[in-house]
């Protein structure tokens, strides 16, 4: 009922609202584009995407331009769905310069997965209405962990104390709840189960998912056990085997490998050139920052005592994604990039990186960009409105002047970037 709903009131929309001048004035239409929907299907050349009111009031072939339209050929180019971002940061304050960087870079949509500053309700309550200053933003508001840094979110100890922290996050606009289970090597108390499956439990009376962070086998399948639905890290402590690849099959789980993330852990310390001389990387890294990234970040990395171990689990995390898409497992994608600012996985470029390592890893190009789009969208509940490009949803997408099929690094030929059909500068 809901497609039909929406082609009615496309069809309403090409054949009657391009009548009055202001309406005119927002009505763009994409033409002789190369289209990528994000759905796995074969590109469709010759692609026309009509963008109305923030969303897509037609797309395809054969598509009658409506009067008034603001005309734009794409011949020769191509045109993929907006990157989301299944694992980023915006927090703390201030929030804005990190969704425009994150936009400048095609992420149409970042998750925010720490504690973020309540100006972000605001935020989304103007994004929501056509007020487009960076990308739209999922966020969780607040972390449960045991991690004893103030702010850190070890506020609520207790079960019942936690059902009462979702129940005040929830209503504060919470797009999603995070569970932090990783004891870091043993630093910190790992969460318990009692807590986890208190605060999974209080979430769905409020219709909200848990995503887990996790490092080890053994507290992924505690959070599946607990009704997690998203593994906010892959597996990085062991190869995993059938049995649990199979429990993420039959209980629907996305998994999002942040092997940028695992990477950045030890890649300032290598050797000769890496990104930090790429201009794609340096465009967006103030001077004052990269002279930190490459001296002192460079310097302890490269003598750091778990910088093996840190190597061995980025090959895992490798290792483990291209078995679990092998077995139809659902990969989102993510980078745990942004933040604080003295973390240095830095927004835009990370999720660009993002896409070359999962390639590396063995996908295929199409798979990623499904990862970022529908895989995504499903994973957090969205896909009615974001992730694919169809009529009705969400006009948040990129133009490329190279094909992404061909290479993936081709994603990084942003001509354009469309967020609720506005083009981003």
């Amino acid at each position: 009922m809901r497609v039909l709903a929406i082609a009615a009131a496309a069809l309403l929309l090409l054949n009657n609202g391009f009548n009055a001048g202001n309406a005119q004035a927002q009505v763009t239409a994409l033409t002789n584009a190369m289209l990528i929907d994000g759905t796995g299907a074969a590109p469709q050349s010759g692609a026309t995407i009509v963008m109305h009111g923030g969303r897509i009031a037609a797309i395809g072939r054969d598509v009658k331009l409506p009067a008034g339209a603001t005309i734009i050929d794409l011949a020769g180019k191509y045109v993929v769905p907006g990157i989301i971002n299944g694992h980023g940061h915006v927090g703390p304050a201030p929030h804005e310069r990190q969704v425009r960087q994150y936009a400048l870079y095609g992420v149409t949509t970042t998750t925010s997965m720490a504690s973020d500053p309540d100006a972000i309700a605001e935020y989304k309550a103007r994004t929501r209405a056509g007020d487009i200053r960076g990308a739209r933003v999922l966020t969780t508001l607040y972390r449960f962990t045991t991690m004893l840094a103030p702010g850190a979110g070890y506020d609520y100890r207790t079960p019942e104390a936690a059902r009462g922290k979702v129940d005040e996050i929830a209503a504060k606009g919470a797009d999603v709840l995070k569970v932090w289970i990783d004891p870091q090597g043993g630093k910190v108390p790992r969460l318990s189960r009692d807590m986890v499956a208190a605060i999974v439990d209080q979430g769905r009376k409020h219709n909200l998912i848990t995503g887990a962070h996790i490092v080890e086998l053994a507290d992924a399948d505690m959070a599946i056990d607990e009704g997690v639905r998203i593994l906010l890290h892959n597996v990085r402590d062991r190869e995993v085997g059938n049995d649990f690849i199979a429990r993420l099959k039959d209980r629907n789980i996305t998994v999002i490998s942040t092997l940028a993330r695992e990477e950045g852990m030890f890649a300032y310390g290598n050797e000769g050139p890496g990104f930090t001389d790429n201009p794609f990387f340096t465009k967006s890294v103030a001077p004052e920052r990269l002279t930190v990234l490459t001296g002192k970040i460079r310097e302890s990395q490269a003598t750091m005592p778990g910088r093996e171990r840190a190597i061995r689990a980025f090959e895992t995390d490798k290792k483990n994604l291209k078995k679990m898409v092998d077995a139809g497992v659902r990969a989102g994608f993510g980078t745990d990039s942004g933040g604080d600012p003295n973390r240095f996985f830095v927004q835009g470029f990370f999720e660009h990186r993002q896409m070359e390592l999962m390639v590396q890893a063995g996908l295929t190009p199409m798979q990623v960009i499904q990862a970022f789009s529908r895989n995504n969208a499903e994973a957090y509940g969205i896909q009615n409105d974001y992730g694919t490009l169809a009529l009705g949803k969400a006009a948040d997408l990129l133009v490329l002047t190279r094909n992404p099929l061909d290479d993936i690094l081709n994603m990084r030929t942003l001509e354009a970037v469309y967020i609720g059909g506005r083009k981003f500068d």
